[in-house]
């Protein structure tokens, strides 16, 4: 049995000026760096991580680094664990992608599951990529608890198929909040949910599921 710690990365700059990030390499914002620290305070009061993995953007790999120091840890940066690759939408606000990517940007929207960042990935490809991944790290790491630092559409899609949920339902599960924590286990060729988006660390230091999309 291996037991999974996955976080998403605190509030990014890209976050808080409310832009696409994809694999853009924005930092955390002030408030990101703060949920940080206090994300790992948490975790290791509360659990014995043996290793830590990332993805190697710094929003991620930077939430990671306060566990990583309390810890004495070494970070391995992976880009199998980056965000979804946002093509065209790179950087972008979200209400520049409404008007340049109407089209694209509503089926993101209203049909997630099914929609393509404009010249970049799927989510039903991120979803792929990630489970392959995690699966992976699981069954190197039998009979360990693993860190694993990421992004929003990868902790959504983990989560479904923890459900049972195909690349077709992802759009089924909530985004969860910035700095946010969330454990697995992995036996036997099965991932399965224990807690999810626990935010209890963050205190009033929560910051959003997502955007807030303009209508």
């Amino acid at each position: 049995m291996t037991h999974l710690i996955i976080t998403r990365h605190g509030q990014s700059i890209a976050n808080a000026q409310k832009r696409f990030a994809g694999h853009s390499d924005f930092d955390l914002s002030e408030t990101g760096k703060l949920q940080a620290e206090l994300a790992g305070e948490y975790i290791s009061r509360n659990f014995k991580i043996d290793t830590i993995y990332s993805s190697d953007l710094l929003r991620a790999y930077n939430t990671a680094v306060p566990t990583a120091k309390l810890l004495g840890l070494e970070i391995i940066p992976t880009t199998e664990l980056r965000e979804i690759f946002a093509g065209d939408w790179e950087g972008m606000t979200t209400d520049e992608i409404a008007v340049v990517y109407q089209k694209d940007f509503d089926t993101w929207k209203n049909d997630y599951a099914f929609s393509r960042c404009t010249g970049g990935e799927s989510t039903a490809e991120v979803y792929r990529r990630v489970i392959k991944t995690v699966t992976r790290l699981a069954e190197e790491n039998d009979g360990k608890t693993i860190m694993l630092s990421t992004h929003a559409t990868l902790v959504r899609a983990i989560q479904a198929y923890s459900m049972g949920l195909d690349e077709t339902q992802v759009g089924e599960i909530p985004f969860t909040h910035n700095a946010s924590i969330n454990t697995f286990t992995y036996e036997n060729g099965k991932l399965m949910p224990d807690k999810i988006n626990i935010t209890e660390h963050l205190g009033e230091n929560v910051t959003g599921v997502h955007w807030s999309f303009s209508k």
